[in-house]
């Protein structure tokens, strides 16, 4: 842990009521919540997972184990938490430990979804290669299988043990406990998660749309909320909530998805959501974990206007705000989740001083260039720099590709 970010968390804590107040720990965006017990676990693209104390509002336990993204985070019923992540590993944490008490091998891929049985007894992980690890947390033995021939976007239990999957496929899944398969449907358009509602299974949908499923597949309920991917998801307290690319929160009834209340959370993706305690939690892009009310309204500092592109208005300052989130183009300024991008090309991967890289990013031989940082861009990191902690990402049009190269050459060049 990073000394001085728990007096930082404390000092936060003096502004006003503790359980109104935003939590602020993670040094790039969150991607990852759950909450309940009076607690939140958060992971983030930092390598850090945040065990918080919702009452008081501070940090209880700051780890940092992951080689790459924490990809997801569950609270476990009987006490402390897991954490999953880019690495492919799964770690088991006391509430209070600073070192996980068991941990899975690293997996041939990212773990891309988790969850955790009512019981506490197991947890099943799903990962972008399409497999399925089930985890005996008394054993500590696993179960592999393959449960898709794409991502494994969202899982969960249902209440007598078996597992529901779906997959960048478009099938939804159901396993039972000894992972033999019950029956696969398909799906209208692309998954990106699954949660357990109080009513059924809920689905969000590329195409903006939320659906709900019975536990036999059967489709009860669908409600288009937007023309925009839905890329979060959580259930609780008779609401599930749906968060967008576009940084707008959904929270419709969890019996026949009517709409209640729909609000601007980010600017930027919602890419972590969690209700507990009558609060929606949502995290994003600029690191803060904002409370809100079942009603929409905000409980802390809500969401300040969204920084405007630096220098210039030109297309490539507007693709370089996305970029922003996690890298500066000041000198030296390593204090967002990546590192500078400043004089960027000549310059070889995983070189640039003061920088934490991983070990796979340090072995490569790529020079940055304007082509590149296109390849990049083009393939994505998963392809392109296996191993390293950028989260998958493209920009599909040429056009937009050149426009950053461009715009990341004149900013060094007019600093200089």
């Amino acid at each position: 842990m990073r000394s001085g970010l728990i007096p930082l968390i404390v000092a936060a804590g003096l502004i006003g009521p503790a359980a109104a107040q935003d939590l602020v720990g993670h040094g790039g965006p969150v991607g990852a919540l759950d909450a309940g017990q009076g607690l939140l676990v958060s992971g983030g693209f930092d390598t850090r997972a945040i065990l918080w104390d919702l009452d008081a509002a501070t940090a209880r336990n700051v780890t940092r184990f992951h080689s790459g993204n924490v990809t997801a985070v569950r609270l476990l019923p009987m006490g402390g938490f897991m954490t999953a992540g880019q690495d492919g590993r799964l770690a088991v944490w006391q509430a209070d430990g600073r070192i996980p008490e068991f941990v899975t091998p690293p997996g041939q891929s990212a773990i891309a979804s988790l969850d955790v049985s009512d019981d506490g007894a197991q947890v099943a992980a799903g990962y972008w290669d399409g497999r399925v690890v089930r985890l005996d947390l008394a054993s500590r033995e696993t179960q592999t299988f393959a449960a898709h021939s794409d991502r494994v976007t969202g899982l969960g239990f249902l209440p007598g043990g078996d597992l529901v999957t779906v997959g960048g496929d478009l099938l939804l899944a159901r396993w039972t406990a000894l992972s033999e398969l019950t029956f696969r449907v398909g799906l209208p358009a692309l998954p990106n998660g699954l949660v357990r509602g109080d009513d059924g299974l809920a689905v969000i949908f590329a195409d903006g749309a939320l659906r709900l499923y019975d536990d036999a597949g059967v489709l009860r309920s669908d409600r288009f909320l937007t023309d925009r991917p839905l890329v979060s998801v959580a259930s609780g307290l008779g609401h599930i909530a749906a968060g967008t690319l576009d940084g707008t929160v959904w929270l419709v009834h969890s019996d026949d998805l009517v709409p209640r209340q729909s609000f601007m959370a980010a600017n930027g993706p919602v890419w972590g959501l969690a209700i507990a305690q009558g609060q929606l939690f949502t995290s994003g892009a600029d690191g803060t974990i904002r409370r809100w009310s079942l009603d929409g309204a905000a409980l802390g500092g809500g969401v300040a206007a969204a920084m405007p592109a630096v220098h210039d208005s030109s297309r490539g300052a507007e693709i370089w705000k996305n970029c922003a989130v996690c890298h500066s183009l000041d000198p030296d300024d390593h204090t967002r989740a990546g590192p500078s991008l400043y004089g960027i090309f000549g310059r070889k991967i995983g070189s640039q001083p003061g920088y934490d890289y991983s070990e796979a990013l340090q072995a490569m031989a790529i020079i940055w260039t304007p082509q590149t940082l296109s390849d990049l861009f083009t393939y994505g990191p998963e392809a392109y720099t296996p191993g390293s902690r950028m989260p998958e990402q493209k920009i599909a049009a040429p056009e937009d590709r050149d426009a950053l190269a461009s715009y990341l050459e004149r900013i060094v060049a007019d600093a200089e």
